[in-house]
């Protein structure tokens, strides 16, 4: 598919075992795309948890969330953000999010409004028990980037719409 004039291999995902659909899923990705992804960017493509820790663990040195924009319209919060390693401060996500006010907490949806942490540490802080449905996965050959995009639910609602940019 062509995209804004650049290869996109996009692929929706419907999971009934979510192991081995999802590996499924990578390995048609893989051979759309004619590429063998590393066990690393498998990993990604595949993580549900908090994202922010897998990363610090795989980039060997913490990350740093940093809010690039972020706007505000009828119960939708819109924001940019990168995700950057501590140790060399290159960019290793782009992410693009959108919560829904209404579905979060309002101590949640605070700590977003201050635009000063990324999505999984303020989960963290505030306990909340999350579900992460991952809804597309694809490669990107003019960036060489992997991406997927996924919901965040809370409480069986949609809270959070997120896509993210894999630069490792």
């Amino acid at each position: 598919m062509l995209v804004d004039g650049r290869s996109v291999v996009i692929f929706s995902v419907r999971v009934q075992d979510f192991g081995t659909d999802m590996m499924q899923m990578i390995s048609r990705l893989e051979e759309k795309s004619n590429l063998k992804f590393s066990i690393t960017r498998k990993i990604l493509l595949a993580e549900t948890g908090i994202f922010e820790q897998v990363l610090s663990v795989l980039s060997g040195g913490g990350t740093i969330v940093k809010v690039l924009s972020q706007t505000e319209r009828r119960e939708v919060i819109s924001r940019k953000a990168h995700i950057i390693s501590k140790n060399d401060g290159k960019t290793i996500v782009r992410a693009s999010s959108y919560f829904f006010v209404r579905n979060l907490p309002k101590k949640f949806v605070n700590s977003v409004r201050r635009r000063q942490r990324g999505i999984g540490s303020i989960i963290i802080e505030y306990e909340l028990e999350t579900f992460r449905k991952i809804i597309k996965i694809g490669y990107d050959s003019n960036s060489d980037t992997i991406f997927k995009e996924y919901y965040i639910l809370f409480k069986g609602k949609v809270a959070i719409h997120v896509k993210e940019y894999l630069m490792i």
